[in-house]
């Protein structure tokens, strides 16, 4: 969990914000990192939508933020950074719980598949909990942390002078990814956790 929320995935990241000090303004550097970012984000949030092995989900999930981070911290200019590290650290934090939640789902019932799991939130009330406390500050709910990086966001990206005219396009694109946060955020607890209209748990429920 720690590899894949905190440290590995984000090691792309933190080259690209080193450099942006030194390479923002040069020419071809914007209009790279900003179009392949935000390429990055939309799809693999379309693809996340689209899975059913949690996992999955939350790894596509992963692709589609660090693309929107990529755009963040190497568009230029100081509210840009500040908001692409405030969504890394939400990021890490939020993520790093799902990784586990999924791990535990996966050994205690022997399937990550969300087609097989009906009534885990009835069983494991508290893991349903914590896992509904993540997912909710990945989406960007309020109070949680996700809710802040995703005002600065936005904010950043409708003013930056960086971006210039494509700030309203880019702004546009953040939103769509957005959009695909909630929706795959949402998948997740319902996939994972929800009775799905049985009245009893599924079989892999039943049997953890």
């Amino acid at each position: 969990a720690y590899l894949h929320a905190a440290a590995m995935v984000k090691a792309g990241i933190y080259l690209v914000a080193r450099l942006t000090p030194g390479f923002a303004d040069s020419p071809g550097w914007r209009p790279t990192v900003v179009v392949l970012g935000l390429a990055t984000a939309l799809l693999a949030g379309w693809r996340a939508i689209r899975e059913y092995d949690l996992k999955l989900v939350l790894a596509y999930s992963t692709v589609s933020q660090l693309g929107m981070m990529i755009v963040l911290v190497g568009g230029g200019g100081r509210d840009l950074m500040l908001a692409g590290l405030t969504a890394m650290c939400a990021h890490a934090a939020a993520k790093a719980a799902l990784f586990m939640v999924v791990g535990i789902i996966d050994h205690a019932t022997g399937t990550r598949d969300l087609r097989e799991l009906a009534g885990l939130g009835r069983r494991a009330p508290g893991l349903f909990v914590v896992a509904a406390a993540a997912a909710a500050s990945m989406a960007g709910v309020p109070p949680f942390i996700g809710f802040i990086a995703k005002e600065a966001i936005y904010g950043t990206e409708a003013q930056a002078p960086a971006l210039g005219s494509s700030g309203p396009y880019v702004l546009g694109a953040a939103v769509v990814a957005s959009m695909f946060t909630v929706i795959y955020s949402a998948r997740f607890i319902w996939g994972g956790f929800a009775s799905k209209g049985q009245t009893e748990p599924s079989v892999d429920v039943a049997e953890m």
